[in-house]
């Protein structure tokens, strides 16, 4: 896959900014009881919700992520069954872009257990599930229909670090493809490692190189930027953000700068950081803080590519276990576990600053939002 020039995103961002405001689908996961996946509209010019439904139920999932091209979303779960028997799984849902609704089209064993986060590769070949119970990563073949075949790919991570709770043992967290679809990330959280493994045609991946963060850091999600070789990691025990050079032909990542992601005068108890995401033109991260219930707000330097912290914004509730962004960069929603609610921000395009739509979304205990397009 060829990485767009900045000339070229900068052109694509001004032809789309003019077009109107779509209307978005926005899928939840949700661990009521039963766990469900909710639906509800999401208008990208007011950042208003509309009406929360259920779209799937008696799903137990965490994390989703949607086909690049197809309207296909994909849950990692955890199925019920025997004592001792690997529960992870991969559901595969048909969408209705017009209605929202959600149409179950496969399921998959991932052949491991405690299932965390999941990526469909940009080729839409392949998806990837990461277990930070099960100590593993599975990768998964698509066939051009984006089905779900059976043929699976493992790896068991190995190692540890240095807190004694957190990091006696591996713990696989985050997933990322790179653009040319050659390489998995996974952020480890166990032994501090980002690891790189190597991916064919087939979806077969195998070990090849790791970048090593600070002792304690705790890597939770990784991902990268749209047009530039670099990748974000968010640590999720230490509080900090660590930019790293992508080699993409070598498949090797060199640490640039790790930024903190709290004031200087919070005193960091009781925090961790959660989700990372780069906004669509390629200029500013956001990072959520957990405990401190914020975003950090980071410009990115477009010579250096190291990021100088904008602000703090407040995700009006408690436990922002994920943020996101829709695909125009216009809306930004903080998901507020602990509090129930999701939250809309404007997202100036020119600062980056969140604004406060004043718009609440209520959801019971929301883990992700997947945003789709609306026909």
């Amino acid at each position: 896959m060829k990485l767009i020039s900045s000339a070229a995103f900068a052109l694509i961002t001004l032809l789309t900014s003019s077009l109107p405001a779509a209307e978005q689908w926005i899928y939840i996961a949700s661990p009521a009881k039963p766990p469900v996946i909710y639906r509800a509209s999401l208008d990208l010019e007011t950042g208003k919700f509309g009406e929360l439904e259920v779209a799937a139920d008696d799903v137990q999932t965490g994390f989703m992520d949607a086909h690049p091209t197809l309207p296909i979303l994909y849950a990692a779960t955890s199925e019920k069954g025997g004592k001792g028997i690997p529960n992870g799984g991969v559901r595969a849902y048909q969408i209705n872009r017009k209605t929202g609704s959600l149409e179950p089209s496969g399921l998959v064993s991932t052949h491991d257990s405690g299932t965390t986060h999941i990526e469909v590769s940009p080729q839409g070949k392949a998806l990837a599930v990461c277990h930070y119970g099960g100590e593993g990563t599975t990768a998964i073949r698509l066939n051009q229909a984006g089905e779900l075949q059976p043929q699976v790919s493992q790896i068991k991570h190995q190692g540890s670090s240095v807190d004694p709770k957190r990091q006696t043992k591996p713990h696989p967290h985050g997933v990322a493809f790179s653009h040319n679809c050659k390489y998995l990330l996974v952020a480890d959280l166990g032994n501090d490692h980002v690891e790189v493994f190597a991916v064919d045609k087939n979806a077969g991946i195998k070990e090849h190189s790791y970048w090593k963060a600070a002792p304690g850091a705790g890597p939770r999600h990784v991902t990268f930027h749209p047009n530039k070789d670099i990748v974000y990691s968010i640590n999720e025990l230490d509080s900090t953000i660590s930019v790293l050079s992508w080699n993409a032909k070598s498949g090797e990542l060199t640490e640039v700068q790790t930024v903190q992601t709290l004031p200087k005068d919070y005193d960091g108890k009781n925090n961790t950081t959660a989700e990372i995401v780069v906004h669509p033109s390629g200029n500013f991260v956001y990072g959520s803080n957990r405990g401190h219930n914020s975003t950090a707000v980071f410009s990115i330097d477009k010579k250096t590519n190291k990021l100088t912290l904008i602000e703090h914004e407040p995700t009006q509730g408690d436990h922002p276990r994920f943020v996101g962004m829709d695909p125009s960069g216009s809306i930004y929603l903080a998901a507020n576990m602990n509090s129930d609610n999701i939250v809309s921000f404007r997202v100036n395009q020119k600062t980056g600053k969140l604004e406060p739509t004043d718009n609440i979304l209520e959801v019971s205990r929301p883990m992700c939002v997947v945003f789709i397009e609306k026909k």
